[in-house]
C-alpha cells in the first residue's frame, strides 16, 4: 500500500521528502497505524501531535487507506 506523507519546517526534516518539498512517498502493509508507520521510518512519534486526512484530525492510531495524502502536525512549541 502506497500513503504519502506531508510535514513542514523540522518535522519535514525528519520526514525526509522525496515527493516534493514537502511529501514523502510511503510503502508500507495494510492495516498499520501511523504511529507503526512512523517507527518503521525511524521517526519518534513523539515528534507528532496528530495527523489531518480528507479533513479531518486524526490520532496516531488512525489506519491510512490506499492513496491516502496525511499532513503530519508537530506539538505546538514557542518561545
Amino acid at each position: 500500500m502506497i500513503i504519502y506523507l506531508k510535514a513542514g519546517n523540522e518535522l519535514r526534516l525528519r520526514l525526509q521528502p522525496d515527493v516534493d518539498y514537502y511529501t514523502r512517498k510511503v510503502e508500507t502493509e495494510s492495516g498499520r497505524s501511523i504511529k507503526e508507520i512512523l517507527n518503521d521510518l525511524g521517526i519518534n512519534p513523539s515528534f507528532v501531535a496528530f495527523a489531518y486526512t480528507e479533513g479531518k484530525v486524526q490520532g496516531l492510531d488512525y489506519v491510512p487507506k490506499e492513496g491516502q495524502n496525511i499532513t503530519l502536525q508537530p506539538p505546538v512549541s514557542g518561545g
